[in-house]
């Protein structure tokens, strides 16, 4: 298992505890080490054993460095054992690498998380081009979805190696929800209290291709909204130093917009739950918003999770400063907050147990519900705060 990233960890962690659990199956984990300071705590809450670790790579100056690097270890570690499968996950440069070197190697390589597609090399970028890379090599592919599954298909996948699973990300959060469900307390002492009666807006924002004017637009329409009274907007501000840069250029103090360093993931799901609304450019956020019936405020001008928009979770409004704050107003201008009462689109919390059934070939760890499909119905939800 192949991985280096905070979202990769978490939508990985279930397949991984699903494979651990088997006597009949040993587990190594590959960690590059892209994001170590947002993978905090992380390996623990999934109980992940990293065997091997990636300690330079973030050392090398450049992407394909990077690359390079993450090509060379793998490359030497897969010559030394006998591996049934590599598993990677999602669109990040340390699954390309796991995908790319499994492949060369003539390892079989299970892509979770497959099949997502924007159909612009540009948005996102550098993301959309790792994912069709690793979807030309992979021996298996699980989509999360039927749409993800059919992109698969019309680009020649053969249709025995693609099997519609849901996303893993359900399936954390599922296990995260019940650790913090009532009387849970942050980690984090900026989050223990947050401000009675305001309307929490939770944001954040670290999209490659947004860097620059479209940042700052974004960071504006924030300014604009921590002004209105009656909002609390809190944003875990990525550690990429561009990221923080921009952050700090546009955004002065003000006790309505509260800037934190990033979360753990239990203080993030303890955050995410209480929210009126998120404005992000995260792919996996839109992922684990409708886990609660959130609405979402995506600014990216596309998104490979159109199933969000299909289903009445998502509004795309790219970097817009006038959509921006117009759609964040017009979602949190009642009294309570807005639940989107309909399944998530993104499955049933079981994906990571219908893909070790794939894997090991076991039909008797598979499940009998499918995937939920999305029924959009938006209604007065409970008061924020209900997990």
């Amino acid at each position: 298992m192949v991985f280096g990233t905070r979202p990769e960890i978490i939508k990985l962690g279930p397949v991984y505890r699903q494979l651990e659990a088997r006597r009949d199956v040993s587990v190594e984990a590959f960690w590059t080490g892209q994001h170590v300071d947002l993978a905090d705590g992380l390996l623990e809450l999934f109980g992940i054993h990293v065997t091997h670790t990636a300690s330079d790579v973030m050392s090398q100056p450049g992407l394909s460095e990077k690359l390079g690097r993450m090509l060379e270890l793998l490359g030497r570690r897969i010559r030394e054992r006998d591996y049934h499968s590599i598993i990677v996950q999602g669109d990040t440069l340390s699954a390309m690498a796991g995908a790319v070197a499994g492949f060369l190697h003539r390892v079989p390589v299970a892509h979770v998380e497959a099949g997502l597609r924007t159909f612009d090399l540009e948005a996102p970028w550098p993301e959309e081009y790792s994912r069709r890379v690793i979807g030309v090599g992979a021996s298996l592919h699980f989509p999360p979805t039927r749409a993800a599954r059919d992109n698969l298909l019309q680009e020649g996948a053969s249709p025995k190696s693609v099997h519609v699973t849901g996303n893993t990300v359900v399936d954390a959060i599922e296990y995260v929800r019940a650790r913090v469900a009532e009387g849970y307390r942050p980690i984090n002492p900026a989050i223990a209290s947050l401000p009675a009666g305001k309307k929490l807006i939770l944001v954040t924002g670290h999209r490659r291709e947004n860097f620059g004017e479209p940042f700052r637009r974004v960071l504006t329409a924030l300014r604009i909204l921590s002004e209105d009274g009656d909002k609390h907007l809190v944003f875990p501000v990525h550690p990429n130093p561009a990221v923080r840069e921009a952050v700090s250029a546009c955004l002065g103090k003000s006790e309505s917009l509260q800037l934190i360093d990033p979360l753990r993931y239990t203080d993030f799901v303890y955050l995410l739950a209480r929210a009126w609304t998120v404005v992000t450019d995260s792919g996996g956020i839109q992922e684990e918003a409708p886990s609660f019936g959130i609405p979402v405020v995506i600014t990216r001008e596309a998104t490979e999770r159109p199933e969000v928009v299909e289903a009445g979770f998502g509004h795309l409004v790219g970097s817009d400063l006038e959509r921006i704050v117009g759609t964040v107003r017009e979602l949190t201008k009642g009294v309570r907050p807005t639940r989107i009462r309909a399944p998530s689109p993104f499955g049933d919390g079981q994906a990571a147990r219908r893909i070790a059934s794939i894997l090991l070939k076991d039909k008797s760890l598979q499940s009998e519900r499918l995937p939920a499909p999305a029924i959009p119905l938006l209604v007065d939800g409970p008061q924020a705060g209900a997990v």
